[in-house]
């Protein structure tokens, strides 16, 4: 399987150049392709640059050939196994998502605004792992208002769902290289949306969409929560007012390039009636956070961060919005350093300061 993702490549170098690690780290997916192929037989590549790999699908995006760069550098991963030093924030996430596996039961949660029991109800809406951002990453950002105004915006909607108690969806296990810890994971989630009866699974963090969609086989519709606020918009079953301030808008890497999502979150920006501002970077082209399965939370990726947030002040918005939690934690983090930088705010959080108003 591996030399099927591979065997196309003819080292053109196109990757090189769209590689956002290359701006700031002498990296080379192809030469780290080259390095596997020449490999001799047994050889663990565990040092050939594969940890500094975002997954974040700009390779891919831009090859001639349609190399899956992205899905090789997992299987590498998968093979060689966690390499713990490179994990962001001592590995507390991923300690979490190990001692999930473990437990008989997922996250318990509550938010603001009215839900359905469970069982009932077409909806279901899954919160991912937002508690515990706020419980170990200090960086001024009150994620549980992210649930909060997720569950309130689909309650103007029109929208009662069950509140989820699923577990991690496996996303940075997945990334990190522990496919047995994902599939834990996705084992129980996957049973317990089944015995919920939903037919609309809706999440507010773009890594759970990816992970859902590409990773799972679910007999159910999986949403990002922009998709939903979107049509709702658009129906007029949701009226918001804006304040008439200029925002741009972030790309995630997992809901742009990896699932084709650009519009969504755009057109619910503008229905809410504030001014979009593109950044030169975005849609298929948007520089990634910097920051991918919570690994490598360090100075190269300090730098990918703040070569976006410049960017980001450069279009004259106000404000930064993007629909990742991560993507809004890592960037954020930056401003405890230089707190004139941008504001990012969740699409939710933004939308739902609005619907308060």
């Amino acid at each position: 399987m591996r030399a099927d993702l591979i065997r196309l490549c003819y080292q053109c170098g196109v990757c090189v150049a769209a590689c956002p690690v290359r701006k700031v780290k002498n990296l080379s997916p192809r030469s780290i392709i080259y390095g596997v192929l020449t490999a001799s037989p047994g050889e663990k590549l565990d040092h050939c640059g594969v940890w500094d790999c975002l997954i974040c699908n700009e390779c891919f995006e831009v090859c001639p050939q349609n190399v899956d760069f992205p899905s090789f550098v997992l299987s590498l991963r998968e093979d060689v196994g966690v390499r713990r030093e490179v994990l962001a924030h001592r590995g507390v996430f991923t300690a979490l998502a190990e001692l999930m596996a473990m437990l008989d039961s997922g996250i318990v949660t509550s938010f603001a605004g009215e839900t359905s029991d469970f069982g009932e109800g077409e909806y279901g809406y899954f919160p991912g792992c937002l508690d515990f951002f706020d419980l170990f990453m200090d960086v001024d950002v009150n994620f549980h208002e992210i649930g909060d105004a997720s569950v309130k915006l689909l309650n103007a909607a029109g929208i009662k769902p069950q509140l989820l108690s699923l577990k991690c969806c496996g996303h940075d296990a997945l990334y990190q290289g522990n496919k047995k810890l994902f599939d834990r994971l996705k084992a129980f989630n996957t049973q317990k949306i089944k015995e919920s009866g939903v037919k609309k699974l809706v999440v507010s963090c773009a890594e759970c969409l990816h992970t859902f969609k590409k990773y799972y086989e679910l007999d159910v519709e999986v949403l990002h929560i922009s998709e939903v606020l979107s049509e709702a918009l658009k129906s007029g079953t949701l009226r918001l007012r804006g304040d008439g301030r200029t925002v741009t808008y972030h790309d995630p890497c997992s809901l742009g390039r990896h699932l084709g999502i650009y519009e969504a979150p755009r057109e619910a920006l503008l229905l809410s009636g504030v001014k979009l501002v593109e950044m030169p970077h975005s849609r298929e082209r948007a520089q990634c956070c910097g920051v991918s399965g919570m690994m490598n939370c360090n100075d190269f990726a300090k730098a990918l961060r703040l070569l976006r947030l410049e960017e980001a002040e450069a279009t004259g918005a106000e404000v930064l919005v993007t629909t990742c939690p991560k993507c809004v934690a890592h960037l954020n983090c930056l401003r405890r350093e230089m707190p004139e930088k941008i504001e990012t705010l969740d699409l939710t959080v933004f939308l739902g300061r609005l619907l308060d108003r």
